[in-house]
């Protein structure tokens, strides 16, 4: 993985892109957690790696913004991400591929827009905290629940590994056009909806997890970078502690829902 690192460094560079040593950790980071996803057979744990906010604090570091509305908004707009690429793939019968690619059109599209819209101001930034909390609440409480289908890649990491690389490296060259909007791109979900094409309703399952632990991870590490003064890193490190006590109990809750919603469904019904 080193090694694949400083092959795309080098050819970047050949290439003039010039991307700062964040930008490269970053790529590297969404490439290993790509890479994971690839080869994991749960669906959930899959879902997992395009929830943790790994890919999302290191584009934090990269962009060297404080955190604002436009972070909260941006996790919104990866929750509509999936399910347009769900219901474009499941509904529509659009092949995967091009169903990410309408579902990126769209995000980068909507992001576009938006970001010279909204405003970066207390207001604005709660609002969009407050707003996502909710949406995930009610989203968490009310949506159906089943097991999905266990698959990974039979593709050798050789092959697999590179190729992700090269998505995500296509990726970064977007990044520098969101703004605060890109640190919740849909990098890892992009990879992961592609990974987890036999079963995307876990994915859309796992992102109101995001949206309930995200708003408190923002929150924080904006105001420990804005009243405190804190460094970026350690800013992100308090962030990722955060988001981890909120996560993990509900991550453990959604797995015990669809266990028992695997069960209800296994179970014959016996007739009196």
């Amino acid at each position: 993985m080193i090694e694949l690192f400083y092959l795309w460094k080098a050819m970047f560079d050949a290439l003039n892109f010039h991307f700062s040593i964040y930008d490269w950790l970053l790529i590297f980071m969404v490439t290993a957690l790509g890479t994971l996803s690839a080869y994991l057979k749960d669906p959930q744990l899959k879902a997992v790696t395009a929830t943790i906010p790994i890919p999302c604090g290191f584009a934090y570091i990269a962009v060297g913004l404080p955190m604002g509305a436009a972070n909260a908004i941006s996790g919104f707009m990866c929750f509509l991400y999936v399910h347009i690429v769900r219901i474009l793939h499941y509904k529509v019968k659009v092949p995967i591929v091009p169903s990410i690619i309408m579902g990126l059109a769209f995000f980068v599209a909507l992001g576009t827009f938006l970001m010279p819209r909204i405003p970066n101001t207390e207001p604005w930034f709660i609002g969009a905290c407050l707003f996502d909390l909710i949406v995930g609440i009610v989203v968490f409480q009310t949506q159906t629940y089943k097991a999905g289908v266990r698959y990974k890649t039979p593709l050798p990491v050789y092959i697999k590994a590179p190729a992700i690389a090269g998505v995500v490296s296509g990726l970064m060259l977007i990044k520098r056009l969101m703004g605060g909007f890109c640190t919740s791109f849909p990098m890892m979900n992009s990879i992961v909806s592609y990974e987890s094409r036999y079963s995307l309703g876990d994915q859309c399952r796992q992102l109101p997890l995001f949206l309930i632990a995200g708003p408190f991870m923002f929150a924080e590490m904006r105001y420990l970078e804005i009243g405190l003064g804190l460094n970026h890193w350690i800013v992100l490190l308090c962030g990722y502690v955060l988001f981890a006590a909120i996560y993990w109990p509900l991550n453990k809750e959604l797995k015990r829902r669809n266990e028992n919603a695997e069960k209800r469904y296994s179970t014959p019904v016996v007739k009196p």
